[in-house]
């Protein structure tokens, strides 16, 4: 090569450049201009780019000595217009074979591809394809004849080899710009063998995908979304990171840095894609399959999020920032073209559940996945966690029917699988979203032309409890999932109005306070708590069990027993911890006294006036003991220093030690129902305490509505202004709120009204004029909430039957199916 001009070798001089020949591995040598305090490595990186210069497999070399390859060109004293020769070092590897085939790959890059202002150059017949298949081939028998324990090092050292031999950078080079299609051709196919290798070699191949992808984009720019292979190279490096194999192939060696910048760019990547599938995905007329873009995003992300957890990435927080920003606003904008498409039902309890057209299923199951990916990021940050929060709560101001109807239709099974991120923001949700959350964590009752029949009882009213605990606690989840049928002995009626009835009377007996299992509050009789005298009972824990799956079994069917949960029995439930304030309603007088402590002057608690050490004294049947709080608790004072540390261990003797089996046992019935058992306690986690009083109990008032009631009333054979529906709803407003409760369930076996009153009942009443003798007592068919009146011929008449139907011991058994 003719050396430069004498002007050029001036400017050198001046500037501080030093022109030298690299004699490269291929033959081809190339005049560069390099400046005295550059490094070695950084000049070949520039030449051969950061995939060939990798390593220390190439042997640098000037005047037969070798170059270190970290000093400075200034440093190396080789003068201008000197020639560096480059040459391959073969490593020391047991490997020899496959450092063979990768350097014949490297060395396609002799037959250079055509440059902008350079003649392209024939080469010869190169099958790129079957050297990546043989080299894949020795790095699978490797791995076959290693021992079982070292089974995986042969394949990574394989794909280690073909990184340090540039071969991936060259593959790209050739795919990307040779002129020859058949060349071009034959580069894909041989890049497109890692899209599908052997399994053994795949969990490994994470390195290797990673440098592909880097040298496509790198050279393609923005336009490599585009790009066919670069898409199914970055899905199958998500695939890899997704199998459990890729965790062992310790690609995360590599410079973490170098990593998050790759793997960010991919989030970013499918981040736009799954921007616009969810935008455009309502537009289909049925659902599509999931978008994968959802699927490689949550792996990306999930793989930045691991980064970040062990090591900060400043670099790569900005553009997750702007991602998370980009990805809300694009929910927002879903969630409300979402609700513009809803039916507007009245919803409710018993109401038919809210569902998404067909059309939105794809679009609303990437928005769960996507927004529990995020919640999962910002649990790192506090600044992500808040602009989630903040964005989530707008969106759910405005679009409450359709967040509900997210969580509804986001699929049962990604539910179960990712619903605590949503349970982090139950708060957030509207009443009906956070009971459709938890409830589809419930199995759902068999029905349908080939369910299996329903589970039969036979009950004995005077064995009540004993019968129905023999059933219920004898039946496997699956027979009791097909439903329930029950009759009483010696009367007709059978049907839903009959099962109504038999749960709201079961529910009577389990919380009756002669029965000991539960404590009722002293202010709130119809709230309970587990109540530690049970033990006395040597069939307690059976019963705990069976009063587990007698509430799972209420809510499947949901029914209200007019039964709510102490705050101190639900927080337990939810595994959240039990404070002072909580147990303010199960026991008043200990709240009392744990406060005075806390309030009392330093001083004087330190003069020991209380007389309080570390115990606790119990009572269990008229006889007293006393329990330590912590070992010689007996002999521990307690003073203004460790009195929190007392109060908090006597709450939890009193609350949690003393009825942990009771407990466990409880929560066992309860979970025989669900898939998993730890749904049990995810069911809670979604709920609020006042959340599960609407669910169980129903309304909280202690009084009902009679407008309400007559307004959800129709009539036939009757007219509203008839005289004798005139009496009858007269009679009605002067009954006690009791005997209301005793009439409606006489009428619909529903003694407990859902929390939003008759219009949770999913069905209107009705009175029909019965055709009975005027002196007979009315009738009811509780399966359609029918009341069978007779033509009463006065007013006093109406109210002396009523009355009698109204008495504890007549208001039920009279109904027919």
């Amino acid at each position: 090569m003719a050396p430069p001009a004498a002007a050029a070798s001036e400017r050198d001089s001046s500037s501080g450049t030093v022109q030298l020949l690299l004699r490269n591995i291929d033959s081809t040598t190339t005049v560069i201009r390099v400046r005295r305090e550059d490094t070695l490595e950084s000049v070949l990186i520039g030449c051969l780019g950061k995939g060939a210069a990798r390593g220390g497999e190439l042997r640098v070399s000037y005047a037969g000595r070798d170059l270190p390859r970290g000093s400075t060109v200034g440093e190396l004293g080789v003068p201008r217009d000197a020639t560096i020769h480059v040459s391959s070092r073969l490593r020391s590897t047991p490997y020899a074979d496959a450092w063979s085939v990768a350097s014949e790959i490297a060395a396609s890059a002799r037959f250079p591809v055509a440059r902008s202002g350079q003649p392209a150059v024939v080469a010869p017949p190169l099958n790129l394809d079957n050297l990546v298949g043989s080299f894949l081939d020795l790095a699978h028998a490797a791995n076959r004849k290693e021992a079982p324990i070292s089974r995986g090092a042969a394949v990574a050292a394989h794909l280690d080899i073909f990184l340090r031999s540039g071969a991936p950078v060259v593959l790209v080079q050739q795919y990307l710009y040779a002129d020859e299609p058949p060349r071009h051709a034959e580069a894909e196919r041989a890049i497109r063998r890692f899209v599908s290798p052997h399994r053994t070699v795949r969990g490994w191949t994470a390195p290797v995908l990673l440098e592909f992808c880097r040298s496509i984009a790198a050279a393609c720019g923005r336009q490599v979304d585009g790009n066919p292979l670069y898409t199914d190279l970055r899905g199958t490096l998500a695939a890899v990171l997704s199998d459990p194999d890729w965790t062992q192939a310790r690609w995360l060696d590599l410079p973490q840095e170098r990593v998050a910048e790759q793997v960010g760019r991919f989030a970013g990547e499918v981040a736009r894609a799954v921007t616009e599938e969810i935008a455009r995905a309502y537009c289909r007329s049925t659902a599509g399959p999931w978008n994968l873009a959802a699927v490689e995003f949550k792996i990306f992300w999930s793989v930045l999020r691991k980064l970040d957890a062990d090591a900060p990435l400043l670099q790569c927080r900005t553009a997750m920032f702007e991602t998370l920003a980009s990805l809300l606003r694009s929910v927002d904008e879903c969630m409300a073209r979402f609700d513009k498409s809803l039916p507007r039902p009245p919803w409710g309890e018993h109401a038919a559940s809210p569902s998404a057209p067909p059309n939105w299923t794809t679009s609303l199951r990437t928005v769960w996945a996507v927004l529990a990916e995020l919640d999962a990021w910002s649990q790192l940050h506090q600044d992500a966690f808040w602009v989630l929060r903040r964005a989530l709560r707008a969106t759910l101001a405005e679009h409450p029917a359709a967040v509900t109807a997210l969580v509804l239709s986001a699929g049962r099974e990604m539910r179960r699988n990712s619903s605590s991120w949503i349970a982090r923001h139950r708060d957030l949700l509207p009443f009906e979203a956070r009971r459709h959350l938890a409830m589809t964590m419930l199995p759902e009752l068999v029905a349908g032309v080939h369910a299996p029949p329903p589970y039969e009882m036979l009950i004995d009213r005077s064995r009540l409890l004993p019968d129905s605990f023999g059933y219920i606690a004898h039946a496997t989840p699956q027979e009791l999932g097909a439903g329930l049928s029950v009759a009483f002995k010696h009367e007709q009626a059978t049907g839903p109005g009959v099962l109504r009835e038999w749960f709201c009377l079961v529910f009577q007996a389990l919380f009756n306070r002669h029965l000991v299992l539960f404590s009722a509050c002293p202010h709130d009789r119809r709230r309970f708590f587990i109540n530690p005298t049970s033990a006395v009972d040597p069939l307690h824990l059976e019963y705990f069990e069976f009063a587990g799956r007698m509430i799972a079994l209420a809510l499947m069917h949901k029914i209200h027993v007019g039964v709510f949960f102490d705050r101190t029995l639900f927080l337990r439930l939810t595994g959240r911890s039990i404070t002072l304030d909580d147990i303010v309603d199960a026991d008043p007088s200990l709240h009392k006294s744990c406060k005075q402590i806390l309030e009392m002057d330093q001083s004087l608690v330190d003069s020991n006036v209380l007389g309080l050490t570390f115990v606790r004294e119990v009572e269990v049947l008229g006889s007293r003991t006393i329990r330590e709080l912590i070992p010689s608790g007996k002999d521990i004072v307690v003073t203004s220093q460790n009195r929190d540390n007392y109060i908090s261990l006597l709450i939890q003797d009193r609350f949690i030690n003393s009825t942990r089996r009771q407990l466990s046992y409880f929560i066992i019935g309860f979970s025989s129902f669900f898939d998993r058992g730890e749904l049990g306690a995810k069911f809670f986690e979604s709920l609020d305490a006042t959340d599960f009083d609407r669910m169980l109990g129903g309304g909280c008032n202690d009084t009902i509505d009679v407008k309400e009631w007559r307004a959800y009333t129709d009539y036939r054979g009757y007219k509203e202004k008839d005289r004798q529906i005139k009496w009858f709803w007269e009679a009605v407003e002067n009954m006690t709120v009791e005997q209301q409760r005793r009439l409606l369930f006489f009428w619909t076996s529903v003694k407990y009204l859902p929390s939003d009153g008759f219009s949770g009942l999913g069905c209107r009443l009705f009175i029909y004029r019965a055709s009975s003798s005027r002196d007979h007592l009315p009738t009811s068919q509780t399966c359609f909430y029918h009341l069978n009146l007779p033509a009463y011929t006065s007013s006093s008449m109406m109210q002396s039957r009523l009355r009698m139907i109204v008495q504890e011991h007549m208001s039920s058994g009279f109904g027919v199916s």
